[in-house]
């Protein structure tokens, strides 16, 4: 009894294995191969160039522009992306797209921050942790930052608020000049 349960056990797997690769040739007919077609035998192999173009189509607009375009190789399936982006977020974002395309196997993602804007980022940063480390209460103060110049919009509680805001921010290293266009708001939280 024992050597038939044996026997039935190899029997089933070797069908649900027959099953299986039968599925997968059938997705591949049917073009329904999921991502990195090339690690399923029945998926057919994208060439590099179709991945290229897909790639590029998915990212031209979102991540790549004319002031920032990004260049990319394809080689066996695996993409190499090269080029400078606005931000970490469209690094990570371009990655994404490359990896969504049929038949990529690998994506090397070789795109750096544009400094400047990385240097604005972290300037914004800094002045929200001055703020913030301050007696000032800067929960509705926003900071951007561009070319070091920093601007302060929002609200604050008193006027002597408003006037360190500006003191703080412009003692942080890298701030050029601060705009502050913040107001101050009464009590009841209206602007007076």
């Amino acid at each position: 009894m024992w050597q038939s349960n044996a026997s039935f056990a190899k029997w089933t797997a070797g069908a649900a294995l027959v099953v299986c690769i039968a599925a997968a040739a059938a997705a591949a007919a049917a073009g329904t191969c999921p991502v990195g077609g090339y690690a399923i035998p029945a998926c057919p192999i994208q060439s590099d160039q179709v991945i290229q173009d897909q790639v590029i189509s998915r990212l031209s607009g979102s991540v790549s522009s004319a002031r920032y375009p990004i260049l990319v190789s394809v080689r066996n399936g695996v993409v190499t992306l090269r080029g400078m982006v606005e931000t970490s977020g469209k690094r990570d974002l371009a990655g994404l797209f490359a990896w969504s395309v049929q038949g990529v196997i690998d994506v090397q993602n070789c795109l750096t921050v544009d400094p400047k804007m990385a240097d604005d980022l972290f300037l914004v940063g800094q002045v929200r942790r001055a703020l913030s480390k301050s007696a000032i209460d800067a929960k509705r103060i926003q900071v951007r930052a561009s070319g070091g110049v920093v601007e302060l919009a929002g609200t604050v509680p008193t006027d002597v608020d408003l006037w360190n805001a500006t003191e703080v921010a412009a003692s942080v290293p890298g701030v050029t000049a601060v705009h502050n266009n913040l107001s101050v708001y009464g009590p009841t939280g209206s602007p007076f």
